[in-house]
């Protein structure tokens, strides 16, 4: 039996045994819960209703002495309608615990004489209320302390109440009893299950424990000595057939391996020694190239960044260039519409001066009609003779103010007339002025558009100066860190020369006895290409900048 089975054996029977003892347990609880619940549901409830019958009835008795004592007839209808209500209310409480609260037939037995009783009272109870209410006090104090009255048929009903009360009590110590017993007797059987399953899982545990401990033993000590003398030629004893002799001959078989691969190892490291004195002469020749190749990259690197810094230069002046450019194109349609204004402006001016003319040669008019009026009065005046005197020297006023009216109107329309003639010169000189600024403005913007399509191209080219650039500064970074890495490969093959050498002495303090070496492929300087003649693979031109970057990375 291996150590599983022992393990699963041992486990079955804890688990067969727990479950056991929970099976019991819960049976044993079940019983617990329906007693307790028995006595929740059937007797805690019969007593609390048994106490209000028995409240009930007291307060009856009361209700009967005091109808028997009252001396004022007019309350006597209210006790009588208390007495009837609590008769009612103990036979309803009958009925209900008849049918909810009832223990046993005992208790049934018992109930129904409590509602016999009820009906007794109920049939003497007329006599003592007659009696009471004819001021009969002895017949009516007879009927409550005597017998054959209600007061003997209440007394009779308590009793029985108290049958019942004790019955349920009674029923109630009976089952605390059972409850004790079962209690101390599960207390029991628990304990005895309890360290009974723990004695045989005890003694399976420690048996199974005991077995493994001793082949454990014996493989540590094993592993002891092969680690103390390194002699891989000592073998654990695999003789059991559980898990541990598995491991035992799992461990014989890994020693034989280790021992194979140990010779491979040393076989391997010798080739790997030679190997790597070749691979650092090797890097040595291509960390020289790689530096020399750094250095035309920088100088390269350098150059282009002149190259770039001429063209960003040219690239600003281009924009400032531009910006005057657009600077005047801005001017000049200012300009033009200056000219547009004036051009405006002057009409406006002709046309003002073309009614004022007319305005002029109405007030020439009505100068000459004022001087026709002015002679006709004279004339008038000269008829009149003596009186028309002064009237006719008023009249050669007025007709000498219209001569100098008419004079100056004339020699105002001819100003105005010469001021025409001198405005519409302006304004075709104006208008010649605004074609030729419409012209210029035309010419300006193609200036303004050729410098601005030179600038996006010098944009453009600086552009592509700063990408080259870029790529150029990739390429000297990538030459330098291949520089650094051939370094780093050749400082690696002088430790992997030194490292192989540890190892040719370390595996050679182990014992391996007459074993066959795995067969691993040798590593041999001949077989490693390009070693003895390293070279760096030339670079093709490509057109994109991207294409010469990935080469510089594959080199």
């Amino acid at each position: 039996m291996n150590i599983t089975q022992r393990l699963l054996l041992t486990f079955s029977l804890m688990s067969l045994a727990l479950i056991s003892l929970v099976i019991v347990t819960l049976s044993l609880l079940s019983g617990f819960q329906s007693r307790f619940e028995y006595v929740q549901d059937n007797a805690i409830p019969s007593i609390k209703d048994l106490n209000n019958l028995v409240d009930k009835s007291n307060s009856l008795v009361l209700f009967l002495y005091r109808h028997q004592t009252t001396d004022d007839d007019r309350k006597l209808p209210a006790i009588e309608q208390d007495i009837n209500r609590t008769i009612e209310e103990i036979k309803a409480l009958n009925e209900y615990y008849l049918i909810n609260d009832a223990s046993n037939e005992e208790d049934r037995q018992l109930t129904h004489t409590a509602i016999d009783l009820t009906k007794k009272l109920q049939t003497s109870l007329p006599v003592f209320l007659n009696a009471s209410k004819a001021n009969q006090n002895e017949i009516a104090l007879g009927l409550l302390q005597g017998a054959g009255g209600p007061g003997e048929a209440v007394r009779e009903l308590l009793a029985n109440y108290r049958k019942q009360f004790d019955l349920n009590v009674e029923m109630g110590d009976e089952l605390r009893q059972v409850n004790k017993r079962i209690y101390d007797q599960t207390w029991f059987g628990l304990l005895s299950g309890t360290l009974l399953i723990v004695l045989l899982i005890g003694f399976f545990a420690v048996r199974t424990i005991l077995g493994i401990r001793k082949s454990l033993n014996n493989m540590s000590q094993t592993m002891e000595n092969v680690s103390t003398h390194l002699d891989l030629t000592i073998q654990a004893d695999d003789r059991r057939k559980d898990e541990v002799g598995n491991t035992a001959r799992a461990f014989n078989s890994l020693m034989q391996r280790v021992s194979s691969a140990l010779a491979s190892v040393n076989a391997s490291s010798q080739s790997v020694s030679s190997a790597a004195t070749q691979i650092a002469a090797g890097n040595e020749d291509l960390s020289s190239r790689t530096e020399e190749q750094a250095a035309s990259l920088e100088q390269t690197a350098a150059s282009m960044t002149e190259i770039s810094e001429t063209v960003r230069q040219n690239a600003e002046n281009t924009q400032q260039a531009s910006l005057l450019a657009g600077n005047a194109s801005k001017i000049s349609i200012n300009s033009a519409d200056s000219v547009n204004t004036m051009l405006n402006t002057m009409e406006h001016i002709r046309t003002s001066s073309g009614k004022i003319t007319e305005i002029i040669a109405l007030i020439e008019g009505i100068a000459f009609q004022t001087n026709i009026l002015a002679l006709n009065a004279a004339v008038e005046a000269a008829r009149a003779g003596e009186q028309g005197r002064g009237f006719a020297v008023v009249a050669g006023e007025v007709r000498t103010l219209a001569q100098r009216s008419s004079t100056a109107a004339r020699e105002i329309k001819d100003l105005i007339d010469a001021s025409n003639s001198l405005v519409s010169a302006g304004v075709d000189q104006a208008s010649d002025v605004g074609k030729n600024m419409s012209a210029m403005k035309d010419a300006i913007q193609q200036v303004t558009d050729l410098v601005n399509e030179i600038a996006a191209a010098t944009e453009e080219q600086s552009q592509g100066i700063s990408q080259v650039h870029q790529a150029v500064n990739q390429m000297d970074d990538v030459t330098q860190q291949n520089a650094s890495l051939v370094e780093e490969a050749s400082a690696a093959s002088q430790s992997l020369q030194e490292q192989a050498s540890t190892l040719s002495q370390l595996v050679g303090q182990f014992i391996v006895g007459q074993v066959t070496p795995l067969a691993l492929a040798s590593v041999s300087a001949s077989a490693l290409p390009g070693i003895s003649t390293p070279r760096l693979a030339p670079v093709r031109k490509k057109s994109a900048v991207a294409q010469d970057e990935a080469d510089w990375q594959r080199f």
